[in-house]
């Protein structure tokens, strides 16, 4: 009976050690399947990858352009308002000082002319003077 169970343990240890080798061998195909799954992933991703640096690179330099180009359009403005004020300036002294000037002469002008013509205020003849006496008295003030 001895022997019995010596078979027996051995046959045991055959299964377990039997068993053992092929969860061993499932695990190194399992192992080799994922590490060929990770190659596939790698080659398949890597152009992403470069599509994505490049694209990004892309984006960097456009945003670079843009920012020169802003900086160029504010220049553009600050020269443009430059040149509106500095006309602006040549405007109102060629243009706009000389004809206050002319429209001051020409209002002297008609106050000379005005101190010789006779006023409504005065009386131009004497026949108007009792009329003007007659409403200086009916005045009230």
């Amino acid at each position: 009976m001895t022997d019995l169970l010596l078979g027996l343990i051995a046959l045991g240890v055959l299964v377990m050690a039997v068993t053992q080798i092929a969860v061993i061998t499932a695990a190194f195909r399992a192992a080799r399947q994922v590490g060929e799954m990770a190659g596939r992933f790698e080659q398949d991703v890597r152009p992403i990858v470069l599509n994505l640096q490049k694209a990004s690179e892309e984006a960097a330099r456009a945003s670079a352009l843009a920012a020169l180009q802003v900086e160029r359009l504010d220049a553009l403005v600050v020269n443009i308002a430059q040149r509106v004020e500095e006309t602006a300036a040549v405007v109102q002294q060629t243009i706009v000082q000389p004809a206050k000037d002319w429209l001051a002469m020409l209002q002297i002008v008609k106050n000379v002319v005005s101190s010789f013509r006779p006023s409504a205020a005065q009386p131009s003849s004497p026949r108007d003077a009792p009329a003007a006496a007659a409403d200086d008295e009916l005045f009230i003030g």
